[in-house]
């Protein structure tokens, strides 16, 4: 059965997120990180996520720990939409869908080197084949071009959901979704 105070407290665990991603103070990265389960079964799945374990597909704490560091130096501002958050629970477990917007704050030559980087990963992955590798690099150099060319202030929409799981006696992120429409 649902109560009413643990969706509240849901709640509060989902702006204390946002709260994170808002002041983005590095020096707090391990007190957020508190905010997820404390195990290796721990995931967070970013927007260009297609395949467990590969790119923008995190599982366990230090691999989550990286990329919210990177997306704390180089990803624009979100404003989740915490007030309007969906919000179930059962027993131990909660999840939640909601809207939110990614505010392009940082100009794209301050990332230029990161992109640069990231690129040079995908051309380097063995695993995928040649013409593939060069797919998805382009594809994700034209993204950024049209980020760029977007500008600074314009707001990006995407979708984001996820399970929480009570634990240690408050509520932890199991595993966290995002996702932005394609255009």
């Amino acid at each position: 059965m649902q109560t009413e105070k643990a969706i509240e407290d849901v709640r509060i665990i989902l702006q204390q997120f946002q709260d994170g991603y808002r002041a983005r103070d590095l020096d707090k990265l391990d007190d957020f990180l508190n905010l997820f389960v404390q195990d290796d079964d721990v995931e967070f799945i970013g927007i260009a996520a297609v395949r467990r374990s590969e790119n923008e597909w995190f599982q366990g704490l230090k691999a989550i720990g990286e990329i919210v560091e990177s997306d704390w130096k180089y990803w624009g501002n979100i404003a989740l939409d915490v007030a309007g958050a969906r919000i179930h629970v059962k027993g131990d477990v909660a999840w939640l869908t909601t809207t939110g917007e990614l505010v392009q704050t940082e100009s794209f030559d301050q990332a230029l080197e990161f992109y640069l980087n990231q690129m040079k990963e995908m051309l380097q992955d063995e695993q995928t084949d040649l013409v593939e590798r060069l797919v998805e690099a382009t594809h994700f150099g034209m993204r950024r071009l049209r980020e760029r060319h977007k500008g600074e202030g314009h707001a990006w929409p995407f979708v984001f959901s996820g399970v929480l799981v009570r634990s240690g006696g408050m509520w932890r992120f199991h595993t966290i979704h995002w996702s932005m429409p394609v255009d």
